[in-house]
Formats: structure tokens, sequence, C-alpha cells
């Protein structure tokens, strides 16, 4: 389901920008995940939960895309990082509200599970309701084009350009080390931490993604998207080591308030940063393609994380994973000169018509 989610990102982003619509395409996704979950409830065979499982998939595959780019154009060009960074932010609240909420409906119903899914339509549909009044702008495509990472602009030609390319394949490669968060879950159980903690253990991670992913949203709109997505790559790196080599219960608690600031350090930034790179008629393909990219990588990702683990056990994978984030991080530093080449040609071609 996942998989598949993945591969029709492309395909929606690049609908949404040929009708030139976003709304449209957020309310379909939303409304379609909304509606396919209480229907877990009916569901009596393992084929039928695959089914509702691929139709959430896929309303998520219809709207991510449209929604980024929604938000690129919805704010001025030197806010996107703090755009992204609420809304990341508030992503991860949702992730500590729902199972919250899970929780009470299992007390209320007797730990029947059936009834967390019917009732899991009333929160969708209130999001809908949101929806509605979004306004969809359409932002000038110079100013959009504006880069705060180094002060220039590219040309219209994002999607094919080194720079995106570049950059995609850095964030690809290093995917192949972010595989699963299970393998976090079990690293936490290996050096002692209580099942009945595990919940619990989420949550702080959650919370200090939400707390960090609106700060490193405004650093990047400060101080530049580059910097803080060179500094990500290379914080993930340290993080894994660590991971490798922790052996206590206190460290691993460490590590997960480190992890949430990591995604804060990303998340919204990388969505922020394509929308420097690419222009606003394609910035939903854009984005499609870079979810696919990250989706196909997941995979693979936690199929060598877990034959590493096997084989040479915990440590060894986590330093393998470390690997992967440095070698992210040297193709994105080639990324970086391309793009700054593409914005000094562009410059000067600006410059020439003028005169």
């Amino acid at each position: 389901a996942e998989a598949t989610a993945s591969l029709f990102r492309t395909v929606f982003g690049r609908w949404s920008d040929r009708v030139k619509r976003r709304k449209i395409f957020i309310f379909c996704g939303y409304g379609l995940s909304a509606l396919s979950k209480p229907f877990l409830y009916l569901a009596q065979t393992w084929t039928a939960v695959l089914t509702v499982r691929f139709s959430d998939r896929m309303g998520k595959a219809m709207r991510n895309p449209a929604r980024d780019a929604l938000i690129s154009t919805s704010i001025s060009v030197n806010r996107k990082g703090r755009a992204f960074g609420i809304h990341r932010g508030m992503d991860r609240l949702g992730a500590i509200g729902g199972p919250l909420l899970a929780l009470l409906v299992l007390h209320f119903f007797e730990d029947n599970v059936r009834w967390v899914f019917l009732l899991s339509v009333v929160p969708g549909l209130l999001a809908l309701i949101f929806i509605i009044f979004a306004r969809e702008m359409r932002a000038a495509t110079q100013n959009a084009l504006a880069n705060p990472g180094g002060g220039e602009s590219v040309n219209t030609t994002g999607l094919k350009q080194k720079g995106f390319l570049l950059f995609l394949l850095a964030n690809i490669v290093f995917t192949l080390g972010n595989s699963s968060n299970a393998f976090l879950i079990l690293k936490a159980h290996e050096a002692g931490l209580a099942v009945a903690l595990i919940p619990v253990i989420w949550i702080v991670y959650n919370l200090f993604c939400t707390l960090s992913s609106p700060v490193f949203g405004i650093v990047s709109d400060r101080v530049g998207r580059q910097p803080v997505i060179a500094s990500s790559f290379l914080y993930y790196a340290v993080l894994y080591l660590l991971f490798g080599i922790a052996g206590s219960v206190w460290q691993v608690w460490a590590l997960f308030a480190a992890y949430g600031v990591y995604y804060g350090l990303s998340e919204g930034v990388l969505r922020a940063y394509i929308a420097d790179l690419v222009e606003e008629e394609s910035r939903s393909t854009a984005y499609g393609i870079f979810n696919t990219g990250i989706g196909i990588a997941l995979l693979p990702a936690s199929v060598i994380m877990g034959l590493i683990w096997d084989a040479f056990g915990s440590r060894w994978a986590f330093f393998t994973s470390a690997g992967f984030s440095l070698a992210g991080f040297f193709i994105f530093l080639i990324s970086v000169h391309f793009h700054r080449r593409a914005g000094q040609k562009y410059s000067s071609q600006e410059s020439e018509a003028f005169l």
C-alpha cells in the first residue's frame, strides 16, 4: 500500500499541475482517506483490510503533492520555511493526539478496536471542513523562485536542473539509510526499555518534532535552506552512530528526543527548498517525484537494515545507515554547486536581456 501511494504521488502531482488546481486534489485525498478507514469496522478478512489500506494510501498520494504546492504559494517567499515548519509541527501534534484519542475510545468501548476505526471518520470530516475555507493562491513565479539559500534566482526548468536532480538523488541515497522506525523501537527494547513504555517514548519523539519544526523552519528563512539541510545530513549520521553504541535506557530516551529534533531539522525545510528550486507551475510534480523517490527507497532501506542487523548486530546496522547519510550529504553539496551555477547563469541572462 505504501509503495503504491509513493508511485501515484507523481501521477497526481503532475495532474494537479496540468489542471492548475490544488484544493480539489487536497479535498478528495483527505476525503478518500477519511471515508476509507471506517470500513475497517466492517472488515472480516485480511483482503478487506488491505483494500482499505490501499484506498487510504491512495488518498494520501492524491493530496500530498498538491497540499505542499498550495502551502508554497500561500506564503511570502521569505516565510516558506516557517510555513512548512508549522505544518509539519501540526502534523506531528496530530500524531500525538491521535493515539491518545484512540486509547480513550478503547477505554469507553471495552478495548474494541473496531470502534477506533469507525469513529476516525469524525476528525477526518472535520479536516474537510477546514479545507473548504482554504484559499488557492497563485504567487508570481519570479517571486516564488527567489532562493533564501543563496539569494539567487533559478531558471524555469527546475525539474530538469542538475541541482534538483542531484538534490533528489541525495535524498534517495540518504533514505537507503533511513529504514523503518520499527528498528528504533527494536533498539530501545534491546537496550532494556519496557514494552509498556514504547508508546510513551514515541510521544516524546513526536513532541520534539512538534516543537522543533517551526523553529528550524524560521532558521532556514533567515540563514538559508542549504546550511540547514546540510546540517540535517550530518546530524542524522551522528545520531545513528550514537544509536549504534547506545546500551542503556537513559541513552535511548535521549536519542529518541534528539531524533525528533532531526525531523524538525529536515521535513519542513526540505519541502521549502523544493519550492526554491522549482517554478510554481511544476511544483506539485516536483513534490510528487520527490516523495515517489523517497517511498521507493524505503523498502530496500529496511531490508538492508534487517539483513545487517541479523548478520552483524544492531551496531553495524546503525553504522551503515550513518554511512548512507554521509553519502547523501556529499551528493547534496554537489547539488548546491550546480544550483548556484544555474542561478548565476540565469542572473546573467536577465542582465543581458535588460541591457
